[in-house]
């Protein structure tokens, strides 16, 4: 009899080990971090959203799990990058996949494609062909941004203002205190709007990278999560019938 009790109790503290990391194997278990990055991921109205936050919150809820918005946390892009490097169990997204960022972090997407390019006041009229052309031109950027990453490649780092405001780059790119802006075209486009300028008064004068934009887990991320949640993902992209897929649907819903 004491033998048996002593082989339940034995049962009884193992399993708490046993379960445990099993309980935590879930998607909400981990912590959001995003950025204003619209329209892939913003705040409207206190809300969190844009095309990579319902895309994730779709992918768990294929698998069986829910993510809540107000879970995910927004903060300045050179912040929430620092602490998914020093986090434990961090996703931060909307991130672009690099050569150079690939170590760093485990990836799980693609969410879209983006386009890294420069951008000026059409009334400037600079007009960029090679990167000779960009000598003594003061180039605004996201500090930590692949902008950033690009242009300190290609050696022109002295020429760069860093900032960890985008709407505040485009506010001196419109008052003539930098020459060109490098950040992602779409988002440029989306913040110009916003700001209430018209792109109209902007163009395109330079395209430094096209690349994708994903999920980025810290290191620690059990594989199993990151496997659920690009199997979710490869299940959106896939239409039905005739049919769009839910990833194009929820694309079309922020870009048009």
């Amino acid at each position: 009899m004491h033998h048996a009790i002593r082989l339940l109790l034995l049962f009884l503290t193992v399993l708490p080990g046993i379960t445990a990391p099993l309980a935590q194997e879930k998607l909400s278990s981990l912590s959001f971090l995003t950025e204003e990055y619209p329209p892939f991921n913003f705040t409207r109205d206190g809300k969190v959203q844009g095309i990579a936050v319902d895309l994730l919150l779709s992918a768990a809820a294929l698998e069986g799990q829910s993510i809540s918005r107000e879970s995910i946390r927004v903060y300045p892009w050179t912040r929430a990058y620092a602490m998914a490097l020093r986090g434990h169990n961090m996703v931060l997204f909307s991130t672009t996949r690099t050569e150079e960022r690939e170590p760093l972090f485990h990836w799980v997407g693609p969410i879209a494609p983006m386009r890294i390019v420069l951008i000026a006041l059409k009334q400037q009229h600079i007009h960029v062909e090679s990167l000779a052309d960009l000598q003594n031109k003061q180039i605004g950027v996201v500090t930590n941004d692949i902008g950033e990453e690009v242009l300190t490649q290609l050696g022109l780092a002295d020429q760069l203002q860093p900032n960890a405001s985008a709407d505040l780059l485009l506010k001196m790119m419109a008052r003539g205190r930098i020459d060109l802006w490098a950040y992602e075209e779409t988002v440029a486009k989306w913040l110009i709007k916003e700001s209430g300028m018209s792109f109209d008064d902007f163009e395109v004068v330079y395209l430094l990278r096209e690349a994708e934009l994903y999920y980025a887990f810290s290191r620690d991320v059990p594989e199993a999560l990151r496997v659920q949640l690009q199997h979710s993902l490869d299940t959106l992209k896939t239409p039905l019938a005739d049919e769009t897929s839910s990833w194009a649907t929820i694309t079309q819903k922020y870009l048009h």
